[in-house]
């Protein structure tokens, strides 16, 4: 399968590039800025295993496992909970367990890195190495060009 990045600056058009990919082809798309409901325990989300995120052994550490929420803000209300980075990685990590049991989906990533502290840059570039076993990925980024180079 095939791992296709696309590399340019802010302002340049990527993001418009991902989204035609999307209306043109039935594809997954994590976009830049996310939205899930920031009520929900990560716990309770339907299909999904949190202790395969590289952060959850600390909430388990600290007893907030079952009750930690995905968080951020909604209608203009604030919810505690995970952080956008954190956010952006369980998203990450849902379409990784999710379509796991597929083959040969396109999977669309728009900025994957933003948010995200460089401490879980290389988990990332592990799941998206297995991910390109199974499945067509198309990434944009403006950042950690060297990174996805070495993984060519």
């Amino acid at each position: 399968m095939t791992l296709t990045t696309v590399v340019g600056s802010s302002g340049s058009g990527k993001t418009t590039f991902l989204n035609d990919v999307h209306k043109s082809n039935k594809c997954t798309y994590i976009r830049q800025y996310h939205s899930m409901r920031p009520y929900i325990p990560v716990s309770k989300i339907p299909n999904f295993d949190p202790t395969k995120l590289p952060y959850w052994d600390i909430y388990v550490t600290e007893g907030k496992a079952k009750s930690i929420q995905v968080g951020g803000t909604m209608a203009g209300e604030f919810t505690a909970g995970l952080s956008g980075g954190q956010r952006k990685l369980l998203l990450f990590e849902l379409i990784c367990q999710r379509t796991e049991s597929q083959s040969e989906l396109l999977i669309a990533l728009d900025e994957p890195f933003a948010g995200v502290t460089d401490d879980f840059v290389p988990y990332m570039v592990e799941r998206l190495n297995e991910l390109r076993k199974r499945h067509n990925i198309i990434l944009v980024t403006n950042d950690h060009g060297e990174t996805l180079t070495e993984m060519a």
